[in-house]
Parts: C-alpha cells; structure tokens; sequence
C-alpha cells in the first residue's frame, strides 16, 4: 500500500507553528556573518512576511478573497 500523505498532520502542519519557525529564521538572518547586510535585511523581510502570511489576516479585517464564504 502507497503511503501518499495528502492529508495534514494536526500538530506538524500547524500554521501557528510554521509562523513561528519562519519568525524564528528572520532573526537568525539579522545575526547570519555569511551575508552582507543588504542581503540579511532581505532574507529578514522575506522570512517575516512568510510568518505574516501563514498567521493570516488579522481579526476583523476585511476579507480580500475572491471567493464568498456565504455570509452578506
């Protein structure tokens, strides 16, 4: 039997955690001697806009999906 995993793991998988360890990588790249500091700063803000990304809009923001969730 195939062990296709196509369903998510509960805690593996979990947003909040991801976030997290996306959180965490931008600011180990502030500190990373390997880069210059234009690079760091990049790697800072594309790592914390991933975390930003996977905790999703904020409560009460307007939903910009284009897809209607039922509710007028």
């Amino acid at each position: 039997m195939r062990s296709d995993t196509n369903q998510l793991d509960l805690y593996r998988d979990d947003p909040r955690r991801i976030a997290q360890a996306w959180r965490t990588a931008a600011e180990t790249a502030l500190r990373n001697p390997f880069h210059t500091e234009a690079e760091r700063r990049a790697r800072h803000a594309y790592y914390s806009e991933q975390a930003t990304r996977l905790e999703g809009p904020a409560p009460g923001a307007p939903h910009s999906g284009s897809i209607h969730c039922g509710h007028r």
